[in-house]
């Protein structure tokens, strides 16, 4: 009987350690990723946002519940917002998103008592800081403080910062990364999902090309199409950099890149064509300036092909349908590539001057037109966003996370080079949209920052010298 219980016991731990080790074995693969790309696009169609959440908080739980590497759970936060339907949809949460948060929030405290996890921010989230304090302090002192009740955006930004600083220092600090690949995976993954997504809202919309791709109405249910094209700044570098590291499967990967090229088009929005286009030729021209001869012949052959296959789709469109292409040309011809944004810019700086220190707050001035996003004053111009609604103490928060974020991503690597022309390309795209704090581009931007801070440097393959690529 000792040796049957003794034989019985350590069955059930074996059990119970093979079952977790499966789990982890799943959470840390390519599967994982790939099936959470397809419920994100799925889900993004159905208009859901109660089982959407519901399935996300799951998805958290399993793993904080399952894992003490938290690298996993990147997955959920870089893609989850792309799942939910902002436009078509409705936020009526039921009983089972209660019963998910609850099972969250369970799954979270059984997390730190199980591991004692490190809870401490990395390098680039204490350059954060002082950014998210600036939205604590956005409207301080200003004329409208009281009337326009900005205390209560205060008391709502300190909760939501402070909560959303203290999860992403126990996420960061848990992490480990034991290389860059996984990182451009995810990223290339968002890309590829977001691609589709405006594929199939272009086939499921009615008359798309006279109603829509002419009116600039696109919109996927997430957000409008600026959010679309900065997302695929962040995205189409990700293909470019898999086809170097992958280069058997660089045909893939780059025609990928060219997708999600081509699906920013779809918006017609004129950022798209101004940013797009030169932003695709910067990233084939630094992808062969950093990979030896055998692989630029790869990456050169793909990029070749898949311009033929753009080029072929396009004139198959202007055959079938001459007209459209006649009314384009009308269209940029009449307003050309003027995007609107002067007089916008102008009231910002007004703004600013109204309360230079804290800035006015982020809801302000409900009776203009540009404030129709729930009277969110938007400035398309981070800079003027910052000090328009946060004041010059917001706009030096910005300039603090800007330096260390710099100074992250000037190194000789694969990682870093690529994940520089993400920066570089979203901060002058910013120059004409407003980025932070939206979350199309948090989301990203956070998995290179915090990963950047956890990957040591000796795990990223460094970018020979000139004289080694030859």
């Amino acid at each position: 009987l000792p040796i049957y219980g003794f034989f019985m016991e350590n069955q059930m731990q074996f059990s119970k350690n093979a079952i977790k080790s499966a789990i982890s074995a799943f959470l840390n693969s390519e599967g994982f990723l790939v099936l959470y790309s397809a419920f994100v696009l799925i889900f993004s169609f159905l208009g859901n946002n109660a089982v959407t959440l519901s399935v996300i908080l799951l998805t958290l739980a399993v793993i904080f519940f399952t894992q003490k590497n938290l690298r996993p759970i990147f997955v959920p936060l870089t893609l989850s917002y792309f799942a939910l339907t902002f436009i078509d949809g409705e936020f009526k949460l039921n009983w089972l998103f209660y019963l998910s948060a609850t099972v969250f929030v369970v799954s979270l405290v059984y997390y730190i008592v199980a591991n004692r996890p490190k809870l401490f921010l990395t390098t680039n989230l204490k350059a954060l800081l002082p950014y998210g304090a600036a939205y604590v302090l956005a409207g301080s002192f200003a004329a409208n403080y009281m009337q326009n009740k900005i205390y209560h955006q205060q008391i709502a930004l300190l909760l939501l910062v402070v909560a959303a600083f203290l999860l992403l220092s126990l996420i960061a600090a848990n992490s480990e990364f034991d290389g860059p690949e996984f990182v451009f995976k995810v990223i290339f993954a968002l890309g590829v999902v977001v691609g589709l997504q405006c594929c199939i809202t272009a086939l499921v919309t009615e008359d798309f090309l006279e109603e829509v791709f002419l009116k600039d109405l696109f919109h996927t249910n997430w957000g409008v199409y600026n959010g679309v094209i900065t997302v695929f700044l962040f995205t189409i570098p990700a293909s470019f950099y898999l086809a170097v590291k992958y280069s058997r499967y660089a045909y893939i990967f780059v025609l990928a890149g060219f997708l999600q090229f081509a699906a920013g088009h779809l918006t017609a929005s004129r950022a798209a064509f101004l940013a797009l286009t030169p932003f695709l030729l910067v990233c084939f021209a630094a992808t062969l300036a950093v990979c030896d001869k055998r692989k630029r012949r790869r990456v050169a052959a793909a990029f070749l092909m898949s311009l033929g296959v753009l080029i072929a789709v396009c004139v198959v469109i202007a055959l079938l349908n001459a007209e459209f292409v006649k009314d384009l040309f009308s269209v940029f011809a009449s307003s050309g590539f003027d995007l609107g944004r002067a007089g916008v810019w102008k009231d910002s700086i007004a703004f600013f001057l109204e309360n230079p220190l804290f800035g006015l707050g982020l809801i302000h001035h409900e009776e203009i037109q540009q404030a129709a996003i729930s009277y969110l004053w938007m400035s398309h111009n981070t800079i003027l966003q910052a000090l328009s609604s946060l004041g010059i103490v917001g706009f030096t928060g910005l300039m603090i996370h800007s330096f260390i974020k710099y100074k992250t991503f000037l190194k000789r690597d694969y990682f870093s080079f690529f994940a520089l022309i993400m920066i570089v390309a979203t901060e002058l795209y910013g120059l004409i949209d407003c980025l932070m704090p939206a979350p199309y581009y948090l989301m990203p931007l956070l998995l290179l920052l915090i990963s950047a801070d956890r990957i040591k440097d000796d795990n990223k393959e460094k970018i020979p010298l000139r004289s080694q690529l030859k």
